[in-house]
């Protein structure tokens, strides 16, 4: 009869120190405030925060810079007893149990279950114009004199064609400098 009960107190005793505490949900993609709270007297103790269950978790942040991470981020308010964690640009493995403690020799801990929920999948609209071109044309008359003749030349510049009229024939040089 003492065993089941011991085997009893047991199970009771694990199941209650992983219990979460708090349970956090995020949208992927986005940023997620954590706020962890701690008694008083511990206002000047360093703040941590873990990914993972209490004791197997891995250190993420720890207060006062020893410790720092680029998306994660870490600001305590002793006045208000509690600190802050932000997660910014949340991915869908970030998803998990993560830890917040506050003190060192006897601390004070609260276990966190982080949800992250995917992002809905968005249509983006796109809009095309379109714009017509009118064709470029330009005329444009010269005269010149080639040994003390005078000759009569025109010249046409079209978005299709280049053409040259007149009794002297103009360079390609001077079409294209119109």
């Amino acid at each position: 009869m003492k065993f089941p009960l011991i085997v009893c107190v047991f199970l009771l005793t694990v199941s209650s120190s992983l219990s979460v505490d708090i349970t956090v949900s995020g949208t992927e993609g986005r940023g997620v405030i954590i706020t962890c709270s701690y008694p008083e007297g511990y206002e000047n103790s360093y703040k941590y925060f873990y990914r993972g269950v209490y004791r197997d978790g891995v250190l993420i942040l720890q207060s006062h810079g020893k410790k720092t991470s680029p998306r994660f981020s870490l600001k305590d308010n002793p006045q208000a007893r509690s600190f802050t964690v932000t997660i910014s640009n949340l991915k869908m493995e970030d998803a998990g149990p993560y830890g917040c403690g506050a003190g060192w020799a006897s601390p004070h801990y609260t276990q966190i279950q982080l949800n992250v929920i995917r992002a809905p999948e968005t249509t983006t609209r796109v809009q095309i114009s379109t714009s017509s071109i009118s064709p470029y044309s330009s005329t444009e008359h010269t005269s010149t004199e080639k040994s003390g003749s005078k000759e009569d030349t025109s010249s046409s510049v079209t978005d299709h064609q280049i053409s040259s009229t007149g009794t002297s024939s103009l360079s390609s040089q001077h079409l294209f400098s119109l």
